[in-house]
Parts: C-alpha cells; sequence; structure tokens
C-alpha cells in the first residue's frame, strides 16, 4: 500500500513540475516608413501555458509599431 502511495505522490509531484516550462513567442512587424520585415524571437522562462500566451499577445502592443505576436 505504502508503494502505491508514493507511486501516486511521485507521478503527482512530477505533473506538477512539468506543467511550467520555457516558451517561444515569435513577432514580425514592419518599421515604420520600410517594406523590410523584422522577426524577433522572445523566450517566456518558466511559464504555464497560459501565462505564456498572455505575455506572448503583449508583446503586440509593445512600442510604437504593430507586431504580429506567435506563441511557439
Amino acid at each position: 500500500m505504502k508503494k502505491v502511495i508514493l507511486g501516486v505522490s511521485a507521478i503527482a509531484l512530477l505533473g506538477l513540475a512539468s506543467c511550467k516550462k520555457d516558451y517561444n513567442c515569435e513577432c514580425t512587424y514592419q518599421n515604420t516608413g520600410s517594406s523590410t520585415t523584422i522577426t524577433e524571437n522572445k523566450t517566456i522562462k518558466n511559464s504555464s501555458l497560459d501565462d505564456a500566451k498572455k505575455t506572448c499577445d503583449g508583446y503586440e502592443s509593445e512600442g510604437s509599431v504593430t507586431k504580429t505576436c506567435t506563441l511557439l
């Protein structure tokens, strides 16, 4: 019985630890007056998927240019 409880506890602990990881956010935009497309890659460290999506979406309104950002 102790082995079962320890096994279930270990699996649950691993499941909780794996909820957070590093994500990549790719943003593309054009500078004002330029036809060149710029791509930026930003790493969002130790984050849940929902938090990483929010952070990546927040990069779209960063600065004076309009960016399109996608979580990879």
